[in-house]
C-alpha cells in the first residue's frame, strides 16, 4: 500500500469563478478535512420484521474544510474566495498527485465561509469551509 504525503504529492485545484478554469492552490494549503461519498441510510423496517432493515439512500451532502497561510497572489485562494461565498465552484482533489490512473476526487462546491485569522507574532491563516452541491465524482486521472 503506497503512502502519500499531502505537500508531496497531493494537488488541489478551483475555479476561480463558477464554470472557470481550474486554478491550483496546493501550494497555499496545510490541511484538509477528510470528506468522500457518504449516503443518508433508509429504515425499510416493516411491522412484521424482527430487527431493523436499511437501504442505501441518497448522497449526503460532505462538508470540507481547506486552510492555510494567508497570501493574497494573483492565483492564490484569498483571490478566488475572498468573493465567493454562497457561490458554487468546482474543486478537485488529486490526493497522490496528477499522474494517469491516480485518484481524483471532484465536485460541485458551496462556500459557506471564508474567514482570515491572525494572532500577535503568529502567522496569518485563512479557512474555508464548502458543502458539496450534488453528487461526487470518485474517478482517476
Amino acid at each position: 500500500m503506497a503512502k502519500f504525503k499531502v505537500s508531496g504529492n497531493s494537488v488541489l485545484r478551483l475555479d476561480a469563478s463558477a464554470g472557470g478554469t481550474l486554478v491550483n492552490i496546493t501550494a497555499y494549503v496545510d490541511t484538509i478535512t477528510s470528506w468522500g461519498k457518504s449516503v443518508v441510510p433508509l429504515d425499510m423496517t416493516h411491522f412484521v420484521d424482527t430487527a431493523e432493515k436499511t437501504t442505501g439512500g441518497i448522497e449526503e451532502a460532505n462538508e470540507v474544510t481547506l486552510s492555510g497561510a494567508f497570501d493574497d497572489a494573483t492565483d492564490g485562494p484569498d483571490k478566488i474566495l475572498s468573493t465567493a461565498q454562497g457561490t458554487i465552484l468546482s474543486f478537485e482533489y488529486n490526493p497522490a498527485g496528477t499522474a494517469a490512473g491516480a485518484r481524483k476526487i471532484s465536485a460541485e462546491m458551496y462556500v459557506m465561509h471564508y474567514f482570515v485569522s491572525g494572532e500577535v507574532k503568529g502567522r496569518v491563516n485563512w479557512e474555508v469551509l464548502m458543502k458539496k452541491d450534488g453528487s461526487m465524482t470518485l474517478g482517476t486521472n
